[in-house]
């Protein structure tokens, strides 16, 4: 035999379940808001967005050609031209420096590759046993 419900117990088990349903919600509640406010920490903003604007292969392809362009015209200032007050050998360094960071940039995988293999060679001479010593 089944048992009748009657209407104060049907309401107290009503009560019990919508209790229930409130603490598992409540707990929802509360993990969501930890990570609405993890994710909004300074720190965690600038390391998604570098995550997100690294991952596209084509920005990854324009900010080395960026980066490169840059060095290059960066050591030609600094080889050719160092401080100068001479307002010719300025608007010299500017033009010097526009036209090495274009071309570093359009050659910029001949570049990669090179420096690449100028890396290779220079440390493959240098060996470091197991022990964490460099050998010659």
């Amino acid at each position: 035999m089944m048992k009748k419900l009657l209407p104060n117990n049907l309401l107290k088990e009503t009560i019990t379940l919508l209790e229930a349903k409130r603490d598992r919600e409540l707990i929802e509640l509360k993990e969501q808001f930890y990570e609405v406010k993890e994710s909004l920490k300074p720190i965690n903003l600038i390391k998604n967005t570098f995550k997100s604007v690294t991952a596209s292969t084509d920005l990854k392809s324009g900010i080395d050609k960026s980066v490169i362009g840059l060095f290059s015209g960066f050591l030609v200032k600094n080889i050719l031209f160092r401080n100068s007050y001479n307002p010719l050998k300025i608007a010299a360094n500017i033009g010097m420096q526009i036209i090495t960071a274009s071309l570093a940039a359009k050659n910029s995988d001949i570049i990669k590759s090179t420096g690449q293999k100028l890396f290779q060679a220079l440390f493959s001479k240098i060996k470091i046993n197991k022990n964490g010593v460099h050998e010659s």
